[in-house]
């Protein structure tokens, strides 16, 4: 700028922005092609061998998963259940038996399509089938479950019904079995009613994804007691455990964190739930995907197009992902926090005669008296029936922990669950 306050050409000039200074390796030293974290840079063929250790290595340290046993993958066709059956193929495709993986996997879908407004018939035998597709690429077993199979009033592990596919099978076979099992929501739509009405009732949309991350859970381990599966792996990130962290505090489910959120869920017995991607963000196994060329799908789900402010889930995802942008350590620091805490084995903290909830299976924190006895919410047993709650308005009843006693208070009239979501 010159003398008076005039402005000279050069600054009229469009200034040019630094560029940034290449960054190498931090393991081969070779030209580094992405950044996960600002001092992690790698070139391709490093950031695949460790994203290769990173999973594997979390499955050595655990030794939840043995070797020769059945494990099912929950497959929804986002990226994270994509880049952990590719992670599971590729283990088992090593080439020295030392380093293969050694188990007997199966892929399981769960059509959640019948909860989702404005996602018709159609759109969902289009959905499944895109995704059948992408999990029959890897070779192994794929079951096709609806979510509304939950609500069935004589449903056992034996008569769920499942669409079974395998490797041995043609496209043209797959494609009919998709077509009668989602036609046959047109003309046996009783569940599907019922559970659209029992999601109408929640009058806020946490509650509506509270209950259904309860259904989701019991649903997986059904079709795994029913096929022989010891272990079920999800796909959940420490991205979106770090938001679960966070919204199950505010949702009064502090005590079972260590169980939603750890490495092992052992809650349902004989049959454990597996999280082996909770060490990965989601942009490490965004760019995971796109070096690998892994296709996923975008399915609807109840916060699609919501609000913001929509629900306490929703909320703390923007809230996360917000801070992560500036502060790239954001979701690690809340994850590492959250993966100290553990399930308390102090006998004297658990009530009497009732040490899990009827809903969720987590340890019971409403059996001391203590603050949360000055809640106004509380699920009670009906007289007469021990499978059943009403909401009444006093204090927490033992049978529910606090988390599922607001999410029953949300719903109003519980009477509408069947006693398929109190016990297993």
């Amino acid at each position: 700028m010159e003398c008076g306050g005039q402005v000279s050409e050069a600054d009229m000039l469009p200034q040019r922005l630094p560029t940034a200074k290449k960054k190498n390796c931090v393991r081969c030293g070779k030209a580094a092609v992405l950044v996960v974290q600002t001092s992690a840079a790698f070139c391709r063929e490093c950031f695949l061998n460790y994203f290769t250790h990173k999973f594997r290595s979390g499955l050595g340290k655990t030794r939840v998963v043995q070797p020769g046993e059945r494990v099912l993958l929950a497959f929804s066709g986002g990226p994270s259940s994509a880049a952990l059956l590719d992670m599971v193929k590729r283990g088992m495709e090593e080439g020295t038996q030392k380093k293969r993986l050694r188990i007997e996997p199966g892929v399981v879908f769960i059509d959640e399509g019948c909860i989702i407004q404005g996602f018709d018939v159609d759109q969902r035998q289009q959905a499944l089938q895109i995704v059948s597709k992408i999990a029959e690429d890897s070779g192994f077993p794929v079951y096709d479950v609806m979510l509304e199979d939950i609500m069935s009033e004589h449903s056992t592990e034996a008569d769920l019904p499942v669409t079974v596919s395998n490797c041995a099978e043609t496209s043209q076979d797959t494609t009919e079995d998709v077509e009668r099992q989602v036609k046959k929501l047109s003309t046996d739509d009783s569940s599907a009613d019922r559970l659209k009405r029992l999601f109408e009732q929640a009058k806020s949309l946490t509650a509506k994804e509270d209950l259904l991350q309860m259904l989701r859970s019991k649903l997986l381990v059904k079709v795994a007691r029913m096929h022989g599966y010891a272990k079920v792996m999800v796909g959940d990130s420490g991205t979106r455990l770090s938001v679960r962290i966070m919204a199950d505090i505010a949702q009064g489910r502090g005590s079972a964190l260590p169980l939603n959120t750890g490495f092992a869920d052992d809650r349902h017995g004989d049959v454990v739930i597996v999280r082996p991607m909770r060490d990965f963000i989601a942009k490490e196994i965004s760019m995971y995907n796109t070096i690998c060329q892994l296709e996923s799908v975008f399915l609807p789900t109840l916060s699609t197009r919501a609000a913001e402010k929509a629900s306490i889930g929703h909320l703390t995802e923007a809230f996360i992902s917000g801070l992560q942008v500036n502060f790239p350590s954001t979701v690690s620091t809340v994850f590492r926090t959250g993966a100290k805490l553990c399930v308390s084995q102090d006998p004297e903290n658990m009530p009497e005669g009732h040490e899990r909830c009827a809903m969720c299976k987590a340890p019971l924190d409403t059996g001391q008296q203590g603050p949360l006895q000055s809640s106004v919410y509380k699920t009670s047993r009906a007289s007469g029936d021990d499978n059943k709650c009403v909401a009444t308005g006093q204090e927490p009843s033992p049978s529910l922990c606090h988390g599922c006693s607001l999410t029953v208070a949300d719903f109003g009239d519980f009477s509408a669950l069947s006693d398929q979501l109190l016990h297993e």
